[in-house]
């Protein structure tokens, strides 16, 4: 007996049509530099605009730990990258972090030369 099916064969399968148009997401991951961080918020550079409001979650990484906090876009600048590439700075405000990225990012100021920032009372 002679196996007639194809390797790769997806006619034995249940396919799905779609007509007209199937909203999705796609999520992607970039490192961006750090130029400033506080416990407010962050300036960062970026070879792509993010959309000014939009809000994404970004993943702070430090001292083997990682921690992600909701920001939200605040401004977009335009700057002349190397080889005269365009890069942008991008303003975000840190949305309700909680106390472990705060600490988290006391930590990384205090190690950059700087001093944490003051509690908030929390």
């Amino acid at each position: 007996m002679v196996n007639k099916e194809r390797l790769g064969d997806r006619r034995g399968d249940l396919r799905f049509e779609i007509i007209g148009q199937l909203w999705g997401t796609l999520e992607t991951v970039e490192p961006l530099p750090l130029r400033n961080v506080g416990r407010g918020g962050a300036l960062v550079e970026s070879r792509l605009p993010l959309a000014p409001e939009a809000v994404h979650a970004v993943r702070l990484a430090y001292d083997a730990r990682t921690t992600t906090i909701q920001a939200r876009v605040c401004h977009v600048t335009p700057i002349a990258g190397p080889n005269g590439s365009g890069r942008y700075l991008i303003g975000l405000e840190f949305l309700e972090p909680e106390r472990s990225a705060l600490d988290q990012i006391d930590n990384l100021v205090a190690a950059s030369g700087g001093r944490p920032a003051p509690s908030l009372g929390a």
